[in-house]
């Protein structure tokens, strides 16, 4: 009796321990916009204040399989002007600190207000180079 409630614990404890691995591999990707530190309502009551300016710093938190770590799960940040434009566009590994416009870009020089998407995602190489989409999130960023 003892041998087999003893199996029996054994069985639960390594299947819950397969179960928790897999669960870990399929996980649904996702990316969010961490919100700046900075951001707080205003008393003028302006919402501005709650999002990325150009210059400012932003982070973001992703969800994504562990399973792809070994690829260098990456985050692409691209943003467009209100005509469309792209005026930025950056990339790094997903948990990198990005500086929006950078210090040099042309929208960083001229301050204008832009629309950004970022982009997690990975490169995988079978055979060649393949651009894998994972998940994305969208922000405006607001002018100086």
């Amino acid at each position: 009796m003892k041998r087999l409630l003893f199996g029996a614990a054994t069985a639960l404890v390594l299947s819950t321990g397969m179960v928790s691995a897999a669960t870990r591999d399929n996980v649904v990707a996702t990316v969010d916009l961490n919100v700046p530190s900075y951001a707080a309502p205003t008393t003028s009551g302006s919402t501005s204040a709650l999002f990325p300016h150009v210059g400012d710093t932003v982070t973001f938190s992703a969800t994504y399989p562990k399973n792809l770590d070994h690829y260098g799960v990456r985050i692409q940040i691209l943003c467009y002007d209100q005509n469309g434009a792209l005026v930025y566009g950056t990339a790094d590994v997903w948990n990198a600190q990005f500086v929006l416009g950078s210090n040099l870009s042309t929208w960083f020089l001229n301050n204008g207000a832009a629309d950004c998407v970022a982009d997690l995602y990975y490169w995988s190489y079978q055979g060649s180079q393949k651009f894998n989409f994972l998940a994305e999130t969208q922000f405006h960023a607001y002018a100086k």
